[in-house]
């Protein structure tokens, strides 16, 4: 069974606007008015629909130009991927796919290198120490390095330490010089 419930936004007479429950009546001459108004006056809605076992409960609600802005992106979304989900078919990892083959995730292969995973967090922890050790500083050039922020972390770091441009440069220099030695060893 479904049931649908219509909220417009009316005005009250303490000149506030709040949602209130219409009835189908209202709600189509809302939207026959609607119609006929010129794009920056219509009014806007969205709807939200909850499945409840066999029900469905929608609700349509009027909501201001920039809300029904944002809901309609990702409403757009929602609908492009349901529909590219029908073109697959979703099996839970340890259903079988063959006689012989016990599961999915048996068959599966691995691009994951455990060993070189480890020896990465092994050789970052021994840099991470070795850059503490040198300079109080190196550590949180490392982090800003880490993130991308290469290019974009002077002027911040200018700001944080109180230096000039080209005393942090400075630095730059020297911490990339100390993990290219770091590197060598």
């Amino acid at each position: 069974m479904k049931k649908t419930q219509y909220l417009l936004l009316k005005k009250q007479p303490d000149g506030s606007v709040r949602l209130e429950a219409v009835t189908q009546s209202e709600w189509n001459e809302t939207l026959s008015a609607n119609r006929l108004v010129s794009a920056d006056q219509r009014r806007h809605f969205i709807v939200d629909c909850i499945e409840d076992g066999n029900d469905l409960d929608c609700m349509y609600i009027e909501v201001s130009p920039q809300e029904h802005r944002s809901w309609n992106i990702g409403n757009t979304m929602r609908q492009k991927n349901r529909k590219r989900g029908q073109d697959y078919t979703f099996l839970p990892i340890d259903a079988s796919i063959r006689e012989d083959l016990a599961t999915i995730q048996d068959s599966l292969v691995s691009d994951c290198d455990l060993e070189r995973l480890a020896t990465d967090n092994v050789l970052m922890d021994e840099l991470r120490k070795a850059l503490k050790a040198w300079k109080p500083w190196a550590e949180e050039l490392l982090d800003l390095y880490i993130s991308g922020e290469k290019h974009a972390c002077t002027p911040y770091l200018c700001r944080k330490h109180k230096l000039g441009r080209s005393s942090i440069q400075k630095r730059k220099s020297q911490f990339e010089k100390f993990i290219l030695d770091f590197l060598k060893k």
